[in-house]
């Protein structure tokens, strides 16, 4: 009996470890359009996100990214934009997990992402002025939903 208690015990330890590793921090905003959008970031390693606009993703108190909700007619205009600036550069393209994004760089000093949310009427702009890399990896962490 002490040994299947002891068992029990460990499982649940490591459970409770490797559940709560993992923290997430989410915001639903209102969209003057009439959508609601929740914005939801994996906080692990010091991310933080705002609950204000434009939202920020932040990490030791110094902002990273920023986004900014767009019209649908806004992120048309944007993608064609970005399809015919000889300045700017799309670095991805994709659609996936609830949305359509595309990611390109503007003079090598810019890092955005023009997101769709699937089955509304809202974009977003991720910008990012410091690095490809570092974009990337803000994205990697955010999640984008369609509250209905």
């Amino acid at each position: 009996m002490k040994k299947l208690i002891s068992s029990l015990s460990i499982f649940f330890t490591l459970v409770l470890l490797l559940t709560g590793c993992t923290t997430s921090k989410a915001f639903t905003y209102d969209v003057q359009n009439g959508d609601s959008i929740k914005v939801e970031l994996n906080t692990s390693n010091g991310y933080d996100l705002s609950s204000n606009l434009p939202f920020e993703v932040s990490k030791d108190n110094n902002v990273l990214s920023q986004g900014t909700f767009i019209t649908i007619d806004g992120y048309n205009q944007y993608i064609d934009i970005v399809n015919n600036d000889s300045n700017a550069k799309i670095l991805d393209s994709e659609t996936k997990n609830g949305i359509s994004y595309t990611f390109y760089s503007y003079d090598d000093s810019e890092f955005n992402y023009i997101i769709k949310i699937d089955n509304s009427n809202t974009g977003i702009v991720l910008a990012n002025p410091n690095s490809e890399k570092e974009a990337k990896e803000i994205f990697d962490k955010l999640t984008f939903s369609l509250k209905k």
